[in-house]
């Protein structure tokens, strides 16, 4: 019933705060409901109290203060209940706070330990974990294999204890994560060997965010629960969610900075590798000429000559090595100029042998004409032939040919030493050196680097393999429009 008022319903509990009041009396309350407005007392309560005298006093009486009783009480849960989602709240947000911490600065030993041991004070679940995504290739079932290292939960002055399990990630879980969505598991819903998987580690429950780096999924975070089926809360998966978010930031961040820290390594070792191959030719240049400026005349015709021979290609020798540096510094930045024309493969190959030193064979299968820059290709060909020369061996051969695909494919091989196979991988990096002969002055050098670049703004490509114990280094260009049109 309501009169403008504030319409409170008591029923059953009425009665039982009634009687625990009046013992035996509760039958002479008749009304289920009360409303009060303004102060007086309407409904039947007033048509019961006209009617009934003392007793019916005394019985309404006790009902104004059993519902006020309740009232209080009902106020004190809702005061109570906002009271501890407030704390609940508070929690949550130090526990995002201490994690942006730990994985923001940079004087904390270990940053995702400490974010995750303090979700794990903040959130009433068994343990919290961390989970790295495996090489290893996915098992007959489609799971995905990671490595999940595990925070569980202490208690009193246990602080919890860390473990590290391998695990399987399921097919449906891993469509979630690699999607960039969260994942929830509870055991009621798995099939019997998954269940059984689960209940041995003693799960019952559990959540997972993914942590990617460059949209790229590599691991995840998550709350497990062992004691009961448990619903995460929004709040709960946002904080998961954040720390996912910033662990993912805090490992990009790392491998920038190692990357960069080798990256500056290798610039230092080579910038100290090519002062010596430069020092080298200069200090050549220098004394064959101070000899010809000092004694000029105790040379005869031919000695001088050779002398300036000499001179000339150590001279060529510098100026090579500092158009590479030029180069690689040009294709940082994005200037370099490639001006593609036709080319006769089999000709341009003929007139580098020809001014290069060391003889090699050279075996065109097919007279092709490829669109490329004619003095990059050079240069390229001139890497390749001083890479064999340095490498040793006792022969070397050029190889020219066409692919189904439309390319040129010239193959540069030599029996040499070859280059270790796990610098495979590195060859083509700026920097790159072969540690493995440290007598051999920047033996990769940034030659090699530097003509897989030019093939890559040539359209084509560089790559490198071993066969037959021989090291191929393969320079695949376009095929010119008009070769392909004749064929």
């Amino acid at each position: 019933m309501t009169h403008g008022g504030v319409v409170v319903s008591y029923q059953s509990a009425v009665m039982e705060e009634a009687s625990l009041l009046h013992p035996g009396r509760t039958g002479y309350l008749a009304p289920t409901a009360i409303t009060t407005v303004g102060g007086a007392v309407c409904g039947g309560g007033l048509a019961w109290l006209l009617w009934g005298g003392t007793a019916g006093i005394l019985t309404v009486s006790v009902a104004l203060v059993a519902s006020a009783l309740m009232l209080s009480r009902r106020a004190t849960v809702r005061a109570g209940g906002r009271s501890s989602e407030a704390d609940r709240s508070a929690r949550l947000e130090r526990a995002a706070a201490t994690a942006s911490r730990a994985l923001l600065k940079h004087d904390v030993a270990d940053p995702v330990g400490t974010a995750l041991a303090a979700l794990l004070a903040a959130v009433d679940v068994s343990a919290v974990f961390l989970e790295t995504n495996s090489t290893e290739p996915p098992d007959h079932l489609g799971n995905t294999a990671t490595v999940r290292d595990i925070l569980y939960a202490g208690d009193g002055s246990d602080p919890g204890r860390w473990e590290l399990t391998g695990w399987r990630v399921g097919v449906e879980a891993k469509e979630a994560l690699g999607a960039g969505l969260g994942h929830q598991t509870h055991i009621s819903g798995l099939d019997r060997t998954t269940v059984n998987y689960y209940r041995a580690m003693q799960i019952r429950t559990e959540v997972l965010l993914p942590i990617t780096i460059e949209e790229t999924w590599v691991g995840s975070v998550g709350f497990m629960s062992h004691d009961r089926d448990r619903i995460w809360s929004e709040d709960e998966v946002r904080l998961l969610t954040t720390t996912a978010e910033m662990i993912g930031a805090y490992w990009e961040r790392r491998d920038a900075k190692a990357k960069l820290e080798e990256l500056l390594a290798a610039k230092d070792e080579f910038i100290a590798s090519v002062s010596h191959e430069v020092r080298t030719p200069l200090t050549a240049v220098l004394g064959f000429a101070a000899e010809l400026d000092a004694h000029a005349d105790e040379f005869s015709s031919e000695e001088r000559a050779e002398l300036i021979s000499l001179m000339a290609e150590q001279s060529r020798e510098v100026a090579s090595i500092v158009d590479d540096l030029l180069l690689a510094a040009r294709a940082e930045s994005g200037t370099v100029v490639i001006v593609p024309e036709i080319v006769s493969v089999r000709k341009l190959v003929g007139d580098v042998l020809c001014s290069h030193p060391r003889r090699a064979d050279f075996v065109a299968h097919d007279d092709i004409d490829a669109w490329a820059d004619p003095g990059r290709v050079r240069q390229i060909l001139r890497h390749l032939l001083t890479n064999a020369d340095r490498r040793g061996g006792d022969s070397a051969r050029l190889h020219v040919h066409r692919t189904g695909d439309g390319m040129v494919r010239l193959e540069v091989r030599d029996n040499g030493s070859g280059i270790p196979r796990h610098l495979h991988d590195h060859v083509f990096e700026p920097y790159a050196r072969d540690d493995s002969n440290p007598a051999e002055v920047a033996s990769l050098g940034l030659g090699i680097s530097v003509a897989k670049r030019l093939a890559r703004l040539m359209n084509g490509d560089l790559v490198l393999s071993e066969q037959d114990g021989w090291t191929v280094f393969t320079l695949l260009l376009p095929v010119a429009l008009e070769s392909a049109a004749a064929c």
